[in-house]
């Protein structure tokens, strides 16, 4: 069963019913991708839902410090993990043409950007974490200490954390789309075991409690864990010799610059849509610092995580349209490539119409699992939660069509809306609700709603359109 080997007719967009087959070739792809990403959420929950378990003032400021920490983090790692943007659009296209070295090349070429992009973005965010922090965290004196001790630590995962993405973007691109999955599943695995250790401490073996700053050495090594696995997935025969990756002397300009010029605007928009996050943050620090606490910066990261339960399955299903996407423009089946964007977006507003009843319906108990100990952080964002359930139909359409255009080289058009709905949008707006009409945390998360469903909007609009069926890779 292959990805192109259907026919090329246009999609139905009224149609009630889903289209099985090309619902099959996403789950194929799509449901490896979501466990993979899943279980690599988990490297980061598992730091939060770890933390939450120290005592009670401790516990939330180490969660409100994380709120923080961790878009930063990604903020840096995200820019240059873009890598992957261009690497599996373009291994897709060669392989749909069945050109299997020239897909090898792209990898040889995206590692190359790849050790390089990595190694500047560790040192450049080990550097900027101080000043970003002493900027952003508002809530206490508390929140920027650790939050400082902890990004720092992340920032040493970034090397691993960038070429993981390039070795990822690959076997996506081929439709392996499971072996990032083994990778995944180790790195929770080891994360979960390091965080265990250097959170809470191990006497016995002279280890000291390190609390948050442990979290982020535990997650940074484990980095490190994935991308050993799929290193050596790679140096299998039949990756090294069909695809010939490691053959010297296979640098190409032209495959650096495309994956170069989809990184820019890939990455730009993923700095884009964290430093929103954050400013999002500040202002809910800024909440906080007039309640004398970090109640709603926990609250906030602990919807921020119970959110990415969602999205993060969404941006999986968005990969694995993204490589059929790529590959059916490939195969010259522009209307095929269409079929498997909406048809994603039919089975994602499905899921998350069931999703979104549970928001609604037990919005305390759901921040309650990342914060048993504090009861204050339930109560400040079970409405905000709710929130987040009216709009989580446009936000599969959002997402998972991004994940399409970015499959189809529209990467400039979704960094363009990223920054235009960010910075016109989500920031002024978040902040003229929150802080400075007062209506608290219900009124941030008002603006981050209206954001979510205006980029719904956007991203579907332009999947309608038929300008992205050209674009040539």
């Amino acid at each position: 069963m292959h990805l192109t080997d259907l026919n090329d007719d246009p999609p139905r967009l009224f149609r009630l019913g889903l289209e099985m087959p090309i619902v099959r070739r996403v789950l194929g792809l799509g449901t490896w991708v979501m466990l993979a990403m899943i279980t690599q959420f988990f490297v980061n929950a598992a730091d939060n839902y770890m933390v939450g378990r120290l005592d009670g003032p401790t516990a939330t400021a180490s969660q409100a410090a994380l709120g923080l920490g961790m878009p930063l983090f990604w903020a840096v790692g995200g820019f240059f993990s873009a890598v992957s943007f261009g690497t599996q659009a373009v291994t897709a296209r060669r392989y749909a043409e069945r050109e299997y070295r020239r897909s090898g090349q792209v990898l040889y070429n995206s590692l190359v950007v790849a050790l390089v992009a990595g190694c500047v973005g560790g040192v450049l965010g080990w550097f900027a974490t101080p000043p970003a922090i002493a900027f952003l965290a508002k809530a206490s004196p508390e929140q920027e200490a650790l939050a400082v001790a902890y990004t720092r630590m992340r920032m040493y995962g970034i090397p691993g954390m960038v070429i993981t993405f390039s070795y990822k973007a690959f076997f996506d691109g081929i439709g392996k789309t499971q072996l990032h999955l083994w990778a995944a599943l180790a790195m929770n695995l080891t994360n979960i075991g390091l965080n265990y250790l250097l959170i809470y401490g191990f006497p016995a073996w002279g280890i000291p409690a390190m609390q948050l700053e442990g979290a982020g050495l535990a997650s940074a090594l484990s980095t490190y864990m994935g991308l050993t696995i799929l290193i050596g997935i790679s140096l299998t025969s039949r990756y090294r010799v069909r695809f010939g990756v490691y053959q010297l002397g296979k640098l190409d300009s032209k495959v650096i610059r495309t994956i170069l010029r989809l990184l820019l605007p890939s990455g730009s928009a993923t700095i884009i849509l964290m430093a929103g996050f954050l400013l999002f943050m500040r202002f809910v620090g800024e909440i906080d610092a007039r309640e004398g606490g970090n109640t709603y910066s926990a609250a906030t990261k602990a919807i921020m995580d119970t959110g990415a339960l969602c999205f993060m399955p969404l941006i999986a299903f968005g990969t694995a349209t993204a490589t059929a996407v790529s590959q059916s423009l490939g195969a010259g089946k522009p209307n095929l490539a269409a079929r498997y964007g909406w048809e994603s977006v039919r089975l994602g507003v499905l899921a998350m119409l069931v999703v979104g009843t549970l928001f609604a319906l037990f919005p305390a108990r759901i921040i309650a699992i990342w914060a048993p100990n504090d009861p204050a952080v339930a109560v400040a964002g079970a409405t905000s939660l709710r929130l987040v359930a009216t709009c989580l139909p446009l936000m599969v359409v959002g997402l998972v069509l991004s994940q399409a255009l970015y499959g189809a080289g529209a990467n400039t058009f979704v960094m363009v809306v990223e920054f235009l709905l960010h910075f016109g949008c989500l920031v002024p707006l978040s902040w003229f609700l929150g802080p400075h009409l007062g209506y608290g945390m219900e009124g941030v998360w008002t603006a981050a709603a209206v954001y979510v469903n205006l980029l719904g909007l956007a991203m579907g609009a332009k999947f309608l359109a038929r300008g992205w069926r050209h674009i040539r890779l």
